[in-house]
């Protein structure tokens, strides 16, 4: 795994991230991109302001979602996806399988391999994040490094579907299909069950405004937390701005012509107005999502034992 493209690729995106949010910079005039090759004066992004700070957060905290907890395991399935149809491979299966006595090592094996390869690009990221804080900001945060686990929990239960359904179909494609309609279909679930429904107005109301939303949160009950460990990660991190993220891209403009009403649902999408998350039990959706990984690996082996090589 580690000798394909998309390892490599993993790598350099990490890398990249870090250089880009290294090359941020504001002075006192606004702010300096690409290690300062561009300047884009602002009236309140200076130096020394709260506003400065609120960006340097803001930045970290959507880097460790997007790439290391969401961009680094995705491209982690994308290899993991032809390990275990190759390694069923007649000529190949002859030679692990016998040495391995217990087949079930071998798709344990398969599966901590995937979890080394994807925890490569996180430690990068991460600590890289990490001393650039400390160096271009003076804010030394080792929780930064808290990513890491999160992102190796949020990787785990991919890497037992992706495996699993490897054994089941032998074919990569159909594994890797599989594993990416899994995955969204998780996340959309656990986004419709963080959330609970306003109170109606009247109580009489309730059965005629009832959504659905009590059979969704028990549908997503047994599923992997994405969502919960994903806030799970923001208040491990407790990069808390002094002001919203949200308000600075609302306010930034590029030669005059703001860029805030367009660019605001991408890189801050919380409505204030949305409903209310709910209650975080951050204990119970590791386990629950290391249960689930646990169950589906035990359901691999169950089919890896009475397939015929």
């Amino acid at each position: 795994m580690c000798g394909r493209r998309l390892f490599w690729l993993n790598i350099w995106l990490a890398l990249a991230s870090v250089a880009a949010f290294a090359s941020l910079k504001c002075t006192d005039l606004g702010l300096s991109i690409g290690f300062g090759l561009r300047e884009y004066p602002s009236a309140f992004l200076r130096a020394g302001t709260d506003w400065e700070t609120t960006m340097i957060m803001g930045v970290v905290s959507r880097i460790l979602r997007w790439q290391v907890m969401t961009a680094a395991p995705l491209l982690a399935v994308f290899s993991l996806a032809a390990v275990m149809p190759m390694t069923l491979h007649s000529g190949f299966a002859a030679l692990v399988f016998p040495k391995a006595g217990w087949r079930g090592k071998v798709l344990l094996g398969r599966f901590l391999g995937g979890m080394m390869f994807a925890a490569v690009p996180a430690v990068l990221c991460s600590a890289g994040l990490c001393l650039v804080l400390g160096w271009r900001g003076g804010i030394w945060e080792p929780r930064v490094l808290l990513a890491v686990p999160y992102a190796l929990l949020m990787f785990s239960f991919l890497a037992a579907v992706v495996l699993t359904l490897g054994v089941l179909t032998r074919s990569a494609s159909a594994a890797l299909l599989g594993t990416l309609f899994f995955a969204g279909t998780v996340w959309t679930l656990q986004e419709a069950a963080s959330h609970r429904a306003p109170v109606p107005a009247v109580a009489g109301a309730a059965a005629a405004a009832d959504d659905g939303s009590d059979a969704v949160r028990w549908l997503a009950a047994g599923l992997p937390r994405t969502e919960e460990l994903s806030r799970g990660l923001d208040q491990a991190l407790q990069l808390t701005p002094p002001r919203r993220f949200r308000d600075l891209v609302r306010r930034w403009s590029v030669g005059g012509v703001s860029v805030g009403v367009a660019a605001t649902e991408v890189l801050a999408p919380e409505d204030p107005a949305e409903a209310p998350p709910a209650e975080l039990n951050l204990v119970e959706s590791i386990l629950v999502t290391c249960g689930f990984a646990c169950f589906v690996l035990f359901g691999g082996n169950l089919l890896l034992s009475r397939r015929d090589l």
